[in-house]
């Protein structure tokens, strides 16, 4: 497998799989880490040489010319959700990084949502809640910091309403 599959693979478990100072860092429920880290296991020094390149480079291998990359500008909906994402905790970086990875998200069709862009969302970044806690079947309205900026399907996921002068993600 190549890694591109293999992140794909991990992201229909809802996983992500990221490279934190040459080392790779699992994200997702506690289960599918799991499985992830027992598929990925192999294949680590691949997907650290492959994490390790510019994110360019990796979308030429996996994404159809048309798709956004990173040494593209931002465009006014990939700067809006950054903005968001800055209010709600995350440093710029991260903050464009999470909105870099939603473009793709929707130039994929993929339906599914990262709980920062929700509505129900409320507190900091070091105590988040979700309102609709009940309907995500969560055991509690209290957010592990972890799974704000995985994708995941959310039966309680509303989109968040704009106030006047804001600008839409």
């Amino acid at each position: 497998m190549t890694p591109a599959s293999l992140l794909m693979e991990c992201q229909k478990v809802g996983v992500i799989v990221e490279l934190a100072s040459g080392a790779l860092k699992l994200k997702g429920q506690p289960d599918a880490v799991h499985f992830a880290a027992s598929m990925l296991r192999p294949f680590k020094d691949e997907l650290v040489r492959y994490l390790d390149q510019p994110i360019a480079e990796q979308l030429a291998h996996v994404a159809p010319p048309c798709q956004a990359s990173s040494t593209a500008p931002p465009d006014d909906t990939t700067r809006a959700r950054a903005a968001l994402f800055r209010g709600r905790g995350l440093n710029q970086a991260a903050a464009m990084v999470l909105a870099h990875r939603l473009t793709v998200r929707d130039q994929l069709r993929d339906e599914r949502r990262v709980c920062l862009e929700c509505a129900h969302m409320a507190g900091t970044a070091n105590a988040r809640r979700c309102g609709q806690w009940r309907q995500t079947r969560m055991k509690g309205p209290a957010m592990p910091a972890d799974l704000v900026d995985v994708l995941q399907r959310c039966h309680g996921f509303a989109i968040r309403v704009l106030r006047d002068g804001e600008a839409s993600p």
